[in-house]
């Protein structure tokens, strides 16, 4: 709850807390149990230092003799073994209701995003008996201390349960209110709507209302305690993690539409009459029937993607096989003609489903979401998996034909998984600081991590960031890592993957937090800034600190050399936050400019996610300090090797860069191996030209977003992409897949235009060693 969901917000899910609790696919229950399994060892070693406190909150109750002491001490052992058991089952089926049951792919991303470290510990769950509440645990326990002095340690045992019990209690209200507020709307809504339809007396409303508040407090009451028993199985400092947060994620298990209407019906008949409940019986009946067409209007939105989505995917995959194959027009006739079927099979399947998920939001949910909710399909109900696709072509195409684009649709997959394992290689170089060698080993590593992100990419509006990369890549297996990474770069790639696990968490300050009121606004300021400073000081360092691990890593520095570059590294982060510093207090004073004492902290609070940084020349790699001790440090020799270093990693820059941007064409266009090695050179040579420029416009992960993907394919001169593409494949790149990708390429034209009349040169005016720029090209 607290721990995997991915937002920290009241949750009223639609179907009911059973229903969610149900296997999965076979695919995901396999992750799943992967992932709980992983999860094991934390939860070991949670358990056994608990029970190690519950023996010393034992031993300060009554005393116990060594002897005594170790008996306990082998109990606990026992009680942790046993009670893990019990809790791996029950911790996967708590874990299913967080993910999606129409994409399995959609499911094992979820997966993993989660963090056993944190979720092993700290998630809750439902129906499992601590060690502590171990019946064997207790049993050895009363004889070990006996009678009396069991019912004293029961007696201040029971106490601290009731103390946790208390401080659950103002949370877990507040999150009943949240939860409680649309059943109480629907209660009211069918009140009301009886009150129109029966003609009900003042007394018999008021007798409703009172039956519709005992009946929430009764469901309340009941999750109260649910929940409250969940969370005490939780260690206190697992607790406390929860509790500590500005709100915590915990499932309200709201019963089902058809359950909850039953409940109301049986509250009525205990203050209206028979012939009233009968009658309101008949025309709720009535009424829901209605509904009907409010469930078919609920998921056309959903419909009608779907429908459009896959209609895009097959006229893909038929353009590929039309123009792979050279098939006349009456062949390519019955393809579209199969392809609408599969696509109608497709949705006529998911349309069960949707309908069964509509029928269960009330008609306050249903009205409140319509237009903003869209179930998906399963991917294996997608069209282009259906068998209606799938043996349709078979019967369509020879046995040839077929083979012939199998391989085609396997060596697309292939370059798809390359163009994601050099992307995320290519972000990850930066802090790694990889050689070429380590490049290429590394590469069929990460493609093979990188499939459980195929779907995604698979789809029209795909977008991926370099964190969530960074954690599929964090798969690959540490004892792969060990015969191609130092320690040092180990270390780095664990970190990275951390960073990717954490990045769903908001940086943004809470600002729904109280916040004290201050009478010295100047000091508190000036903390605020200190504060930020040394933020800011720590994150540049980090980023410079790689550029070190290189030098030392590729020239065999010895520890005097090394140990002077990390001085004047940090040296240079110093010399670099000058104008940080300016820019920073410049927009920190501005902002608290019309602050009060009661307001300050708040607006303080707001500034923190602020960066001023951002200026090439202003980096600590750039600093005077920097490049002189580079030049004084290091020989000739050593400065070419470097320099070459450099220029591997800029060039496979260019080279994944150029990879995701022909891979999105060749989604949409379906290229031969050839074609699509002609675009990635064509890609890669305006690249080469044009990469500042572009960077400068957009953001320098312009490559991770289908958007922006395309611009650097616009900057292909027409009559070499014309070359390269068939006349079909132009015409549908041209009209379809390139004028947004024009409009950007006319501005990045003219700032590239600009840095030329300024003296810049193609790729940049300067030579970069170690991300720093020591000379120019002149």
């Amino acid at each position: 709850m607290a721990v995997l969901a991915t937002a920290t917000v009241v949750h009223s899910a639609s179907s009911p807390l059973a229903e969610r609790k149900q296997p999965l696919s076979e695919a995901v229950e396999k992750v799943l149990s992967e992932f709980v399994q992983s999860c094991l060892p934390e939860k070991h070693k949670q358990l056994t230092a608990h029970m190690v406190d519950v023996i010393k909150t034992i031993g300060s109750t009554v005393t116990l003799t060594p002897e005594e002491t170790r008996t306990l001490e082998q109990a606990a052992k026992l009680a942790v073994e046993e009670t893990v058991k019990t809790w791996r089952p029950k911790a996967q089926e708590a874990m299913r209701t967080y993910l999606s049951r129409t994409s399995d792919s959609a499911a094992i991303r979820h997966i993993g995003m989660w963090q056993p470290e944190k979720a092993g510990p700290n998630e809750p769950v439902e129906g499992w008996t601590p060690p502590e509440e171990d019946a064997t645990w207790l049993s050895t326990l009363k004889a070990t201390l006996g009678t009396d002095r069991f019912g004293v340690w029961h007696a201040a045992d029971l106490k601290a349960r009731q103390q946790a019990e208390t401080a659950l209690s103002a949370p877990l209200e507040s999150w009943l209110r949240e939860a409680r507020a649309p059943l109480n709307e629907n209660l009211r809504n069918k009140i009301e709507f009886m009150q129109k339809k029966l003609e009900l007396s003042e007394s018999q409303i008021a007798a409703l209302n009172k039956a519709a508040e005992s009946l929430l407090d009764q469901l309340c009451t009941s999750e109260k305690k649910r929940a409250t028993s969940m969370l005490l199985t939780l260690t206190p400092a697992a607790r406390d993690y929860i509790l500590d947060r500005s709100s915590f994620y915990i499932s309200f298990d709201r019963p089902s539409s058809e359950a909850w209407n039953q409940s109301w019906i049986k509250s009525a008949s205990s203050v209206l009459p028979a012939d009233l409940v009968a009658t309101w019986q008949k025309i709720d009946k009535e009424e829901r029937a209605k509904d009907e067409n409010e469930y078919v209007i609920m998921i056309k939105p959903s419909e009608q993607q779907a429908e459009q989505r896959m209609q895009m995917e097959m006229e893909s995959e038929i353009d590929g096989i039309v123009q792979t194959l050279n098939l006349p027009k009456e062949r390519t006739a019955a393809l579209k003609q199969l392809s609408k079927q599969a696509v109608q099979e497709s949705l006529q399947q998911a349309r069960k489903g949707w309908l069964q998920q509509a029928k269960s939001y009330s008609p306050e949910d249903r009205k409140r979401l319509r237009g903003r909710i869209f179930f998906g399909i399963n991917d294996d109900n997608q069209a282009l998996k259906l068998k209606t696709w799938t043996e349709g072509l078979k019967k369509l195409l020879s046995d040839a034909e077929f083979k012939l684009m199998s391989v085609e649709n396997t060596q697309r997959d292939h370059r798809t998984f390359l163009a994601l394992a050099r992307a995320c290689l290519t972000e990850m170089d930066q802090t790694l600081m990889l050689t070429q060698e380590q490049r290429h080993k590394l590469e069929p590593l990460v493609m093979e991590s990188m499939k459980p992100l195929m779907e995604q990419r698979r789809q029209q509006y795909w977008n991926y960031n370099s964190y969530q990369l960074f954690q599929t890549a964090a798969k690959v297996s540490t004892e792969d890592l060990r015969s191609i990474l130092d320690e040092v770069q180990r270390g780095r790639w664990k970190e990275m993957a951390e960073q990717g696990r954490n990045s769903a968490r908001s940086s943004v300050p809470d600002m729904s937090a109280s916040f004290a009121e201050v009478q010295d606004m100047e000091a508190a300021t000036s903390r605020h800034l200190y504060k930020m400073f040394i933020a800011e000081r720590t994150r540049t360092l980090e980023v410079m600190m790689p550029q070190v691990e290189e030098a030392a890593r590729l020239l065999s520095l010895p520890d005097t050399v090394v140990s002077k570059l990390t001085t004047v590294a940090k040296g240079a982060v110093e010399s670099s936050l000058g104008y940080w510093r300016q820019t920073t207090e410049s927009y920190v004073w501005q902002a608290v400019q019309n602050a009060t004492p009661k307001t300050i902290l708040q607006i303080l609070a707001g500034t923190e996610s602020s960066n001023s940084g951002g200026r090439t020349e202003t980096r600590p790699q750039n600093t005077v300090l920097w490049k002189s001790f580079l030049h004084s440090a290091l020989s000739e020799a050593q400065l070419k090797k470097l320099q070459q270093s450099a220029d591997e990693r800029q060039n496979y820059r260019l080279q994944a860069m150029a990879a995701m941007s022909t891979s999105e064409i060749d989604r949409r266009r379906r290229l031969t191996a050839d074609q699509s090695a002609k675009v990635q050179t064509a890609v890669q040579k305006v690249l080469a030209e044009y990469l500042p420029d572009m960077e400068r416009y957009m953001t320098n992960q312009w490559f991770l977003q289908y958007y922006h993907a395309l611009v650097p394919v616009a900057g292909v001169p027409e009559k070499e992409l014309q070359a390269i593409l068939t006349p079909e494949q132009w015409k549908l790149c041209k009209d379809r897949d390139l004028p947004d990708a024009l409009q950007y390429w006319e501005g990045i034209k003219s700032n590239h235009e600009q840095r030329m009349k300024r003296g810049g040169q193609a790729g940049g005016n300067v030579r970069v060693i170690n991300d720093a720029i020591i000379f120019n090209n002149d």
